[in-house]
């Protein structure tokens, strides 16, 4: 746990303009690193006997033998590639050109996998753009979701504000099934046998569905598409096992930071571990430092235990609050459930600016040019040893990084992405 090097070239994005060009050698080192976060110690008085292996998310169905049998509505799975997971339900375009753009600039030759909203909530452009990308898989479904009423099952509902309703009780019908060993047909779909849960919970059911297309020793990363851009590739030079069918793998967790933040200290959090696990578990965990949900690495065969885990816990508490992931995810750390997962052969928590992914959101305390994180010059991320965060998560809490990422970069790519548009149709009519 700690601090760890990683050897990362750095790379340009190159689909911006000049002014938004990223050069190692431009950015200052760090004058003033901040206080090293404590190691993530376990709460001894909150430990649980974990199995060896959780349950699959089709052991919920009433009749063994269902498998995911959902398929995507563009693109194609590589089992031998590296992967980003992300679900970005409703977002506008410009997202998905920061999001996507970014990650390809660094060199990144892996999958990205998008769960995206229905065809008829997609915001203008959104798909056109996406099918001009390789190597990137879409899925979309037309969830079964419970309306204003909360009796009625309907679909997925826009807010007044144009967002999507986050706090909307949804299920996840016919992405499961059985079908015939000898052909591979569909034979029949399954019903979600879950309980409604928000979108922020059931996004790890399309996660853990997507991993049964790559080889256990790819690594995957599962990250929030809204809120995080990339500076380098973060899968360049890391550990790898040659064989594709290891029986175990490593897992990478990356915390908030322990100096501006703690799971007692965030009213957030604390409701999340309250509710979903009473006060004596909340108070065991108190003082520990957050862990992140929204940002996690690992290899394949690691992933796959964790993903069943988490959804485990939504089975096992019922807790049906937006955000009540990341106390499962701290609950899963802290009390060593996942400590006896053959599967799982190591479990590193990174410290916040520390790893491959920075995640800035506990650091509103201050600006982040004065904790030492932003360049307002180069408008680069850093560690805390002055190089390049590879991933930058929740930088739209930050008044100077969210001005220059959503007044400038957003303009510029939206304006470039207008430009090829133009260019395309061009093309086709002469």
């Amino acid at each position: 746990m700690g601090r760890a090097t990683m050897t990362i070239t750095p790379g340009a994005w190159t689909s911006l303009a000049l002014h938004a060009v990223l050069l190692l050698s431009s950015i200052p080192r760090s004058t003033s690193q901040a206080p090293a976060a404590e190691l993530f110690e376990p709460a001894p008085d909150a430990f649980v006997l974990g199995p060896s292996s959780f349950p699959r998310p089709t052991d919920k169905l009433e009749e063994h033998g269902a498998v995911p049998i959902v398929q995507p509505v563009y693109g194609k799975h590589r089992p031998e590639a590296d992967a980003v997971f992300a679900y970005s339900e409703g977002y506008s375009v410009s997202y998905y050109l920061h999001f996507i753009e970014s990650l390809r600039s660094t060199g990144f030759d892996g999958d990205l996998v998008l769960a995206i909203a229905e065809v008829r909530l997609l915001q203008p452009d959104v798909m056109e753009y996406l099918q001009t990308q390789s190597n990137l898989v879409v899925y979309h479904s037309d969830m079964d979701c419970l309306g204003e009423d909360q009796v009625t099952w309907t679909g997925r509902r826009v807010m007044k504000t144009g967002g999507m309703d986050i706090f909307q009780m949804c299920r996840l019908h016919e992405v499961y099934g059985w079908v015939d060993d000898a052909d591979g047909k569909v034979l029949r779909k399954a019903q979600d046998p879950r309980e409604g849960r928000v979108v922020a919970t059931l996004r790890y059911e399309w996660y853990w569905i997507w991993l049964q297309h790559y080889n256990k020793n790819s690594w995957i990363m599962v990250v929030d598409a809204r809120d995080s851009f990339f500076q380098l590739n973060p899968f360049a030079d890391l550990p790898r096992h040659a064989d594709p069918d290891i029986p175990h793998g490593r897992l990478w967790f990356f915390g908030e930071n322990a100096k501006a933040t703690r799971l007692g200290k965030s009213t957030k959090n604390a409701n999340w571990l309250r509710n979903g696990y009473g006060v004596p578990v909340f108070e065991a965990m108190r003082e520990k430092p957050t862990i992140c949900s929204g940002s996690t690495m690992g290899e394949v065969v690691a992933m796959e235990q964790y993903l069943r885990a988490l959804i485990n816990e939504k089975d096992e508490t019922e807790i049906k609050m937006t955000g009540s992931d990341q106390g499962f995810h701290n609950y899963l750390y802290y009390t060593h459930k996942l400590a006896n997962v053959d599967a799982i052969s190591s479990l590193t928590v990174w410290e916040q600016g520390r790893g491959a992914i920075n995640n800035l959101g506990a650091l509103r305390t201050a600006p982040l040019n004065e904790w030492g994180n932003y360049n307002l010059t180069s408008h680069a991320v850093t560690n805390w040893d002055g190089t390049l965060s590879p991933v930058v998560h929740q930088w739209d809490r930050d008044h100077d990084l969210h001005h220059y990422h959503f007044r400038v970069l957003f303009k510029s790519l939206q304006n470039e992405w207008e430009e090829k548009r133009k260019l395309a149709k061009g093309a086709s009519a002469s």
